[in-house]
């Protein structure tokens, strides 16, 4: 029996990633895969956070998640704090997880809304139990009593978490975890990719002119899409009138302290910059408008921002277009990371789409039946699964307060897709929004952005979704819940402790 052959050509966080998703998956005696790296070409690491469904990588890996954290210089993560978004000196979190209890037929989240200005009720994250302990510098995996009672409320066990790290170290990492599983690797430069109209890629040839031909290539080469983007030409969606943003000036900093469980989020001039804190070291960005602010304005803003860090490098520009591949499958190559899309890192979901899809396609070589069948459902998912991000990017934007600059200003009027348009509509309205389903940010996610952004006016509630109980006693039920919260995160050890336990 032939075995089928699967190239991949990209090293870097989306190389490995793929690598060892299909190593893990695709039996050895059925597939022969193969990965080109160039030894030129350094790892972007933009993306340093993730968003919880990092852990079904982990667990898919068999990885044991304490040496995982440590060979990657990792921190761990209960969401993203947002500053000066929505206003000058305004602050939120949106945190992963549920937040607080809901009713026999009410959820929590809609009493809230209900009650939130007649009963003066604290904000959103108050009522998180990851909002708080990140707030808090606690950490903990989720956790509930043996005599849990179904009727009672646990809020250690609405914990959920994601992780924080090196990219470059990720890379390292998992590239061992993949020639563990039998890849082949090659460090060459591919100088030469050889098309063929029935099929797609027929071959690329590297600079000892060496010529490497598969059944199946997965371009995993970065933003310029050496196959789908450059060899077969296939179609990119720019968002560019929806995220004007363009470039990002990125450099790393020594730590200030111990390191806090979340990534910062803060606006600037022209844009915004992260701060992601990791046992060695503190990864910054300014993500930025080119038709907004130069390079070097962006580089001296980002730079006095930074006063108080010591750089650890030099200041470095990184170009991108916001956007996504039409067809991510096309004939026998498949894009996936930043080669398929790129979303500004402003809610840490490149990685989350690269290993997703990366496992979409080790189960499409396993159970598919028809491979372009398989190709279409992979298009509309990835599809699917780009517009649901990238309008839930856009709503950070389009909803600020903001009119200080020109880039805020230009983001009030900012162009809108009609299914965002729809979101804000019914939100207005009804404090709710349907979602697909299986959408990626929840409604609580959307609801703790479209709050914290101060988007509703004139102090609107929504008084349907009162249940039948006096003020007096909700006033108690949501003082028992922030009480609880506290209570129990209050009992965690901090986030540096949790890590430092973990390596004895």
């Amino acid at each position: 029996m032939n075995k089928k052959r699967i190239v991949i050509i990209g090293g870097g966080s989306a190389g490995w990633i793929t690598a060892s998703i299909l190593a893990k998956g695709l039996p050895s005696a059925e597939y022969d895969i193969s990965l080109i790296e160039s030894p030129d070409i350094p790892t972007i690491g933009v993306g340093e956070a993730t968003i919880p469904p990092i852990i079904h990588l982990i667990n898919y890996l068999d990885l044991d998640e304490t040496d995982f954290i440590n060979k990657i210089a990792g921190t761990y993560k209960y969401g993203i704090h947002f500053e000066n978004w929505s206003t000058l000196g305004h602050s939120y979190m949106h945190a992963f997880g549920e937040i607080g209890k809901n009713s026999i037929d009410t959820s929590f989240t809609q009493m809230w809304l209900a009650y939130k200005s007649s009963l003066n009720l604290p904000p959103l994250n108050h009522f998180s139990p990851c909002a708080v302990a990140a707030y808090s510098n606690k950490f903990s995996r989720p956790s509930l009593p043996s005599d849990a009672h179904p009727e009672k409320y646990y809020p250690l066990s609405k914990l959920f978490y994601a992780y924080q790290f090196d990219a470059g170290l990720l890379a390292k990492y998992l590239k061992n975890i993949a020639l563990n599983l039998g890849i082949n690797y090659i460090s060459d430069n591919v100088i030469k990719v050889t098309t063929d109209t029935d099929i797609g890629i027929e071959s690329v040839t590297l600079t000892n002119n060496s010529v490497i031909s598969a059944d199946y290539f997965v371009d995993c080469s970065g933003t310029k899409g050496l196959l789908n983007k450059q060899a077969l030409h296939c179609e990119y969606k720019c968002w560019d009138k929806y995220l004007p943003c363009d470039r990002a000036v990125v450099v790393q900093t020594k730590s200030l302290g111990a390191p806090f469980p979340y990534t910062k989020s803060i606006a600037m001039n022209a844009g915004w910059r992260w701060q992601i804190p990791l046992q060695t070291r503190t990864g910054n960005g300014y993500v930025y408008s080119s038709k907004h602010i130069s390079d070097d304005e962006a580089l001296n803003e980002l730079s006095q921002a930074l006063t108080d860090h010591e750089k650890i490098n030099e200041y470095r520009v990184i170009k991108f277009q916001t956007g996504s591949l039409k067809t991510p499958w096309f004939k026998n190559s498949i894009a996936l990371g930043l080669s398929g899309s790129f979303f500004e890192p402003l809610e840490s979901t490149s990685i989350h789409m690269t290993h997703k899809y990366a496992l979409e396609l080790k189960n499409a070589f396993i159970y598919g039946t028809n491979m372009a069948e398989e190709a279409t459902n992979f298009n509309a998912a990835f599809h699917k699964d780009s517009l649901s991000i990238r309008d839930f990017l856009i709503a950070h934007y389009c909803t600020t307060q903001r009119d200080d600059t020109s880039f805020w200003r230009d983001m009030q009027v900012l162009s809108r897709p009609q299914s965002l348009q729809s979101y804000l509509n019914e939100f207005e309205k009804t404090g709710e929004i349907t979602l697909p389903q299986g959408n990626l940010f929840p409604y609580q996610s959307w609801l703790q952005i479209l709050i914290g952004q101060q988007y509703l006016k004139n102090d609107i509630t929504f008084t349907q979704n009162r249940p039948n109980q006096t003020d007096e006693e909700m006033k108690i039920f949501f003082t028992n819940i922030a009480n609880s919260i506290q209570t129990e995160i209050d009992s965690l050890p901090t986030h540096s402790d949790f890590i430092r336990n973990e390596n004895k």
